[in-house]
Order: structure tokens, then C-alpha cells, then sequence
């Protein structure tokens, strides 16, 4: 794992020098008000060089939405009514329809799971590792919600490779498409068979899906327990901390339906997923896409926002703050490129930049 004490040492490719120098160029626009700038403090930039330089050497670094312009518009024109909003009743019902009819195209739902609103992903992870304290927790070395984060719960998860590990006393949490390689792994369906014939319950986060070239999961299975959909990995909306998830039907209550959630979260998105449909970004960024992972020498990978690394990008892997967990660190985030497209062609143009 590369540390702050190895950034002088480096050995530096071509392709390196490029893409530092686009990402200096980021920054410095980032530091002028010209591009954009995200929600979290350590993401905006001061007008001097040290800010500048800092917030170029780990620009590429991470995973987080979009911020489309289309969607910053949206976000910044969206009204709401509080009252009318808090005394909407339907608004359970609205919400089952509108997102049911976004997620078809990813996920084929079975009819023992029914869609309730869900404050966070998180939330609803602990309420599993609650519902499943005596079990023990088997996770994927690719997994999302890695080693590192849940023993921050107090939860020593264990390793599995195949479905063929997993014994009857487990619960098993993964995400899908897979966070590691963000593909769906062949093992998937062997996976919820193995678990459907033993009695373990499954936990799974799809808060990737809506960024891929053509997913689709079938949920049909006894075993899947809980199944998340959260927006902010593909809306700049992460601050808002709302979702739904699919749950047995069986054990959902009248409280899980009305009164659990926030009803101001679950208007916008309502709102946000009538205006774009599941596969919106996909469509609109996969030409960019192909452009950047030409440009760079790297092949493009399932998901819109990345390409697949190499030796010369470890500094720049999107997984790098999860190297000691053996998260798989060749992969790089092209979120930055995507976003600030234009600006970055022409400057390519005018200093015949080599890759």
C-alpha cells in the first residue's frame, strides 16, 4: 500500500505524468469556482498551490456519484411542500410503484418481497447482524462492506471464496454487483442455491446496479433476506441518507410501511427517479467512457465510472484505502475525467498531451 513517504520515489510512467497533469488541472479549476466541487470538506480546494498539488495527488482516489450537471440542476430547482409533503398518506403506495418500475431493468423481484422505505444502508445491515447475532457473518475478500467496517460493529466476519464454504449456522452479506471487481460473480446463483438448501439468510446491497452495462439479478430465492437499493452512488444525494429496500413480506408491519421513514427523502425520490430512469447515466456516459479508457490504455470495466488499472495507476486505485483488507486495487475511478470532459479534450488538444 502506497503511503504519503513513497509519492517522491515513484516510479512514474508516461500515463502517470498525463493523468497527474489532468488532475492538476481539476484541482486548479476546482480551486477557481470552474468545476465541481463535492459535499465533503477534504473536496474543496484553496486557491494556492499546496491545496492545489494535495488535492491532485489523490483526486483519482475512492468512490463516490456523479455530479452530472443535469443532476445539480435538478437538486438545486427542486421545490418541496413540508406539510403537504408530511400529511401525504399515499405517498407509501407512490413510492412501491415508481420503484418497482425504475429497478425492472436490474433486478427481477419476487413476489415474497415487498418494497418499504429505508433510511440508510446501514441501518438496515445492523438490523440484519441483530436479527442474526447467533449466526456467524461470511463476506467476500471483494466485498463492500469489508473486514475493516464491520468490526466497527463488533462483527468478526469471515472469509469465503466458493458457495460450496458456507455451513448452516452463517449469514452471508454481499454486494452485487461485486464492489471488488464491480461485476456480478458466476458464483452468484450457486451461491443463493447453496444458502437456500442450508437455511442461511442472505444480505444484499445493490447500490452499485444502476451503474452497469446491462445488470440484471434475479432476487428469487428463499434465502434473500434483505435486499438494499440505495440512489447515492449514482445522485450526488448521499447527504440525504434515503433508500428503500426489499424485505419478506411476511414479517413487514404497518409501522415499516408509513412511519419509519422520512417522508420529505422519500418525495425526492420519487421525484428524482421519474425525471431519470435507472439506466440514465449509463446511456448518457458510456461513449465518454470508451473515450477515456482508449485514451488512457485501459480496458473499461462493467461499471460506467471505471476502467481496469495497472502496475503504474496503484497510487491512483479507487480501493486504496482498502489495500490491507486485499480489496482488489486495479481498478481506477475515471469520475473526474468524465465530469470535466470538454475542458479536459481541449486542453489535450492544445498541449498534445501523450498518454
Amino acid at each position: 500500500m502506497f503511503t504519503e513517504e513513497h509519492w517522491h520515489t515513484l516510479e512514474r510512467s508516461r500515463r502517470f505524468e498525463s493523468i497527474f497533469e489532468l488532475a492538476m488541472l481539476i484541482s486548479n479549476a476546482q480551486s477557481q469556482g470552474k468545476a465541481h466541487l463535492g459535499e465533503e470538506k477534504w473536496d474543496h480546494v484553496e486557491q494556492n498551490f499546496k491545496s492545489v498539488y494535495g488535492r491532485a495527488k489523490y483526486l483519482f482516489c475512492g468512490t463516490r456519484a456523479m455530479r452530472d450537471q443535469e443532476y445539480i440542476d435538478f437538486l438545486k430547482e427542486y421545490k418541496i411542500n413540508f406539510y403537504d409533503t408530511h400529511q401525504d398518506h399515499f405517498q407509501y403506495d407512490e413510492l412501491v410503484e415508481v420503484a418497482h418500475g425504475w429497478v425492472a431493468g436490474h433486478l427481477d423481484i419476487s413476489e415474497s418481497l415487498q418494497l418499504i422505505p429505508m433510511t440508510s444502508t446501514r441501518n438496515a445491515l445492523l438490523e440484519f447482524l441483530q436479527k442474526n447475532n447467533d449466526r456467524r457473518v461470511r463476506i467476500h475478500q471483494q466485498e463492500y462492506w469489508n473486514m475493516t467496517q464491520l468490526k466497527h460493529y463488533s462483527v468478526n466476519p469471515v472469509y469465503f471464496t466458493e458457495p460450496i464454504d458456507i455451513s448452516d449456522g452463517d449469514c452471508v452479506i454481499v454486494t452485487l454487483p461485486l464492489h471488488g471487481i464491480f461485476e456480478l460473480p458466476d458464483w452468484t446463483y450457486e451461491l443463493f442455491d447453496a444458502c437456500d438448501k442450508k437455511g442461511v439468510p442472505v444480505f444484499i446491497d445493490c447500490c452499485w446496479a444502476w451503474l452497469q452495462h446491462n445488470f440484471n439479478l434475479r432476487l428469487n430465492h428463499e434465502c434473500i433476506d434483505t435486499v438494499t437499493c440505495t440512489l447515492g452512488k449514482l445522485f450526488p444525494i448521499e447527504g440525504y441518507r434515503n433508500g428503500f429496500k426489499f424485505v419478506k413480506r411476511k414479517n413487514v408491519a404497518k409501522y415499516d410501511m408509513l412511519y419509519s421513514s422520512n417522508r420529505l427523502g422519500n418525495r425526492m425520490l420519487i421525484d428524482i427517479m421519474r425525471r431519470f430512469p435507472a439506466d440514465h447515466l449509463v446511456s448518457k456516459y458510456k461513449g465518454k467512457q470508451k473515450f477515456w479508457g482508449e485514451k488512457l490504455g485501459l480496458p473499461v470495466t462493467h461499471s460506467v465510472l471505471n476502467c481496469h488499472g495497472a502496475d503504474d495507476l496503484l497510487w491512483y486505485s479507487t480501493h486504496r484505502v482498502l489495500a490491507n483488507d486485499g480489496l482488489n486495487q486495479k481498478l481506477f475511478s475515471i469520475v473526474p475525467l468524465l465530469e470535466n470532459h470538454q475542458m479536459l479534450v481541449d486542453y489535450i488538444n492544445e498541449k498534445d498531451l501523450v498518454f
